[in-house]
């Protein structure tokens, strides 16, 4: 299985489509033609750590924020609700890198704010990752200088 940011990021919008299939989900910042209410997935700060073996330790910062008009009837007892089920959904959500497999990865550091009247939920995910790799054999056996005694 293939771990990438971008999908994580559709992953992350399917655990969201499948609770508010009318709310669009938007991975980048929409200029025009937003309509509200919506959700917005961005990356946050976000660590690489190289680990043995050509492996590494990614940390991704994510940020769901959710937005809806300005001073709508019940908006704060909407972004609640919506808080709730991200605090239920997010402890682990399915991911898939579109082959088929589909794989829980855990969330860390959840929290939720209110700024502006717009819900921000931030967390990491946390996860070891290594990078393909084709191995030649002959070019390792070869840099051993190893030879036959006679």
């Amino acid at each position: 299985m293939t771990f990438t940011i971008d999908h994580v990021m559709n992953s992350l919008a399917g655990v969201l489509k499948a609770q508010y299939p009318d709310c669009p989900v938007y991975t980048s910042p929409n200029q025009q033609g937003t309509h509200f209410p919506c959700f917005f997935i961005f990356l946050m700060p976000s660590t690489v750590t190289a680990e043995v073996d050509e492996r590494f330790y990614r940390d991704l910062g994510i940020d769901i924020i959710f937005v809806q008009e300005r001073n709508v009837v019940n908006g704060n007892a909407e972004i609640q609700s919506i808080q709730d089920y991200l605090d239920y959904s997010l402890e682990t959500f399915p991911y898939t890198d579109g082959s088929g497999d589909i794989v829980p990865l855990h969330t860390y550091e959840r929290q939720a704010s209110v700024e502006d009247q717009e819900m921000h939920y931030q967390f990491h995910i946390r996860q070891r990752v290594s990078i393909p790799r084709t191995v030649n054999p002959m070019q390792e056996m070869e840099e051993n200088n190893v030879s036959i005694k006679e």
